[in-house]
């Protein structure tokens, strides 16, 4: 069957909860430990919207990517794939279907915060057209930052602020 990517209207459903944690396996073996914790709620902070867009094979969903709509930019909270799935392109059709939605909607930029030197994170999203850029200067960019920072994430590795911008 063909994958097909299409937003989600409506709220997240458990299957993207079970692709999340599947998809975790991969950071537990390059940590040896999640850098987080896997059974907190998620939801975009107060004040700002959240969308989904799932990747459905047939009537199963195999991967999704979270976004946030943070002011002038899209910001793409997550990006999962099924492991069944994994290393077909889904990911990078997620990731290339969000910025063809930000473009078309008037977003100059999409932006990321991720880990600098795992392999499938920083450099994955190089390759689509991201960069890395010093910060975001908005109160919601600098939030997350302080919230991975108490979350203890840096001591599993750099975290960059990435960002695509409309061409």
């Amino acid at each position: 069957m063909t994958v097909e990517i299409r937003e989600r209207r409506g709220p997240a459903v458990e299957a993207h909860a079970e692709i999340e944690h599947a998809a975790d396996e991969l950071f537990r073996a390059h940590f040896g430990l999640l850098p987080w914790n896997e059974d907190a709620p998620e939801h975009a902070p107060h004040g700002y919207v959240e969308r989904v867009f799932d990747a459905v094979d047939g009537a199963t969903l195999v991967g999704f990517a979270k976004v946030i709509v943070a002011g002038e930019y899209l910001h793409l909270e997550q990006l999962s794939v099924s492991p069944d799935h994994a290393r077909r392109g889904i990911g990078g059709r997620l990731v290339d279907t969000v910025l063809s939605a930000a473009w078309a909607e008037g977003f100059q930029a999409v932006s990321l915060r991720t880990f600098a030197e795992v392999p499938w994170n920083a450099p994955f999203y190089e390759r689509h057209g991201f960069h890395v850029v010093d910060a975001v200067d908005t109160e919601f960019h600098a939030g997350l930052a302080g919230t991975e920072e108490g979350l203890g994430l840096m001591e599993h590795g750099a975290r960059v602020h990435m960002l695509a911008q409309r061409a």
